[in-house]
């Protein structure tokens, strides 16, 4: 089975990064777009089991997107990546938007590895 992951960053060099190590295994089909407006154009015609996205990004917050991502695909697994774990629970309480995978930047490969497997776990 191939698992399909999106991955919104507006940063090009975090979205090589991420590539890349999930590029090493097989079972995952990438796709990096750095517009989260993309993205969601995206989602209305292609299936994605996972969506990792960045927390602050200039053209939309990270959690207006998982929001709205969601609606669209309502089956799917989110991760946020950000650098201010703080500020991101505060602002996701606020908005009552439960965030269940949250990733620390700078990331170990072994941690991303181990959160999207478990993250795609849920849909086995």
């Amino acid at each position: 089975m191939q698992y399909s992951i999106l991955i919104v960053d507006d940063e090009e060099n975090v979205l090589k990064a991420l590539r890349r190590e999930l590029e090493s295994s097989e079972v995952y089909h990438i796709t990096t777009l750095k517009s989260p407006t993309a993205a969601l154009l995206q989602a209305e015609n292609s299936h994605f089991d996972l969506v990792i996205t960045d927390y602050k990004m200039p053209w939309m917050h990270g959690l207006t997107f998982i929001k709205r991502f969601i609606r669209l695909q309502p089956h799917a697994s989110t991760i946020i990546i950000t650098g201010d774990t703080t500020g991101i629970l505060r602002h996701s309480e606020f908005n009552n938007i439960k965030i269940p995978y949250l990733l620390q930047k700078p990331w170990q490969q072994t941690a991303l590895l181990e959160m999207v497997k478990k993250n795609l776990g849920q849909h086995q």
